[in-house]
């Protein structure tokens, strides 16, 4: 959930599902959710995926900390609840709700406890609705060497946003969906590559490692890894998915 309102989000009105970037987490989120679904959109900002939401035939609530963001979203979402979830259950903002699909788009790395949100969202799902969230990956390859040479500086946005209070690697993703109860599966990932010029990660120059570090690095799957998108399913009392 972005608390900070001054981070450009994109233009609701000009976001189209044909224009989305392919290797771009809006688009690899919305082919996980399927049309005429009951959604929450938890840190909906201005409600621009819930616009492209509304086009697949879904109805949208939308969640946010910011209420700027919130009168914008309400264009597109069918009820927006302004709640800083650091401070309030999800039970007590969504009361006798049910969705087939609770999104978390880059926002559970910015709470405190997203476990307790996640417990708490298996209380509104429906009995075969899911989790779809986007979350960073720490352990990507700029990251990595940048630690190398001693530094973790924070920035504006990207993987060390400044906002960000949990970090994840593929391992503890897993079990940040499983400790609360959820069969998860890494749907997808969205890739940079690690010396890219893009201000989502630390700028590092080849030649400033040793050739075997830096294969070493390139070697790992999840080098090139930007973020993780997920799929979640709540575990049944019995012991399986539903």
């Amino acid at each position: 959930m972005n608390k900070d309102w001054s981070k450009n989000y994109p233009s609701a009105e000009n976001l189209t599902e044909e224009g989305l970037d392919e290797n771009g987490s809006l688009r690899k989120m919305l082919n996980l959710i399927g049309d005429n679904q009951r959604v929450v959109d938890f840190g909906c900002a201005t409600g621009y995926f819930a616009q492209l939401l509304n086009k697949k035939g879904c109805i949208v609530t939308g969640v946010d900390i910011n209420p700027d963001a919130a009168k914008v979203a309400g264009h597109y979402c069918k009820d927006v609840i302004v709640a800083d979830l650091d401070f309030v259950s999800v039970t007590e903002i969504l009361p006798s709700q049910e969705f087939d699909v609770a999104v978390f788009g880059d926002v559970l790395e910015h709470l405190r406890n997203p476990w307790k949100i996640l417990q708490e969202t298996k209380q509104i799902l429906k009995k075969d609705g899911y989790v779809v969230a986007s979350i960073p990956n720490i352990a990507h390859g700029a990251i990595r060497l940048s630690l190398l040479q001693g530094k973790f500086e924070y920035t504006e946005l990207g993987i060390l946003d400044n906002t960000h209070l949990r970090f994840f690697t593929r391992k503890t993703v897993e079990e940040l969906f499983e400790r609360p109860g959820y069969s998860v599966n890494i749907a997808e990932r969205t890739k940079l590559e690690i010396f890219s010029e893009s201000s989502l990660i630390p700028q590092n120059k080849r030649e400033q490692f040793n050739s075997n570090i830096i294969k070493e690095i390139e070697e790992d799957k999840d080098a090139d890894t930007l973020q993780f998108i997920i799929r979640a399913y709540p575990w049944t009392k019995e012991g399986g998915s539903v």
